[in-house]
């Protein structure tokens, strides 16, 4: 299967690509968060939340909406709870930051099985993309060509 596209116009590698960016664009945010907070927990919380959205963007860019709105849950869910706890509750910044971190993985869990529809995994895919590249899959094991040393 050969393709006349431009390498560069892929959507694997450009989602390729965007991994190394949203780590340092996940570092930065956390430095600034944690610096104008002087908060330790916000930086990670900012951290955290910065690498979800890379992998969110790194799902749209691959053409895959619904993954990217089930992994958009996580920190939307998280970055409200901090907000709810910090901001509206009395908690200090560490406790709101622990808090959303923990509530925020069920949060994604309920809200998919209440509201997304049924995602469908191809177990399988994976690999189709090392055949591609020519390497054998354990479909091309031919019976019988192995022996048993015992």
């Amino acid at each position: 299967m050969t393709t006349t596209r431009v390498i560069a116009t892929r959507p694997w590698f450009v989602a390729g690509l965007l991994a190394p960016i949203f780590f340092v664009l996940a570092i930065v945010a956390a430095v600034v968060a944690g610096d104008s907070s002087n908060s330790f927990f916000v930086g990670l919380l900012a951290f955290l939340v910065t690498l979800r959205i890379g992998r969110v963007t790194r799902r749209l860019v691959r053409g895959r909406p619904w993954d990217a709105l089930y992994d958009a849950i996580w920190p939307a869910a998280a970055v409200v709870y901090a907000y709810l706890f910090a901001g509206v509750g009395s908690l200090t910044d560490w406790a709101a930051v622990l808090l959303a971190l923990l509530l925020a993985g069920p949060t994604r869990r309920i809200v998919d099985r209440a509201f997304l529809p049924r995602r469908t995994r191809r177990p399988q895919q994976w690999l189709s993309r090392f055949e591609e590249w020519g390497l054998p899959a354990p479909d091309d094991v031919v019976p019988g060509r192995w022996t048993r040393k015992d």
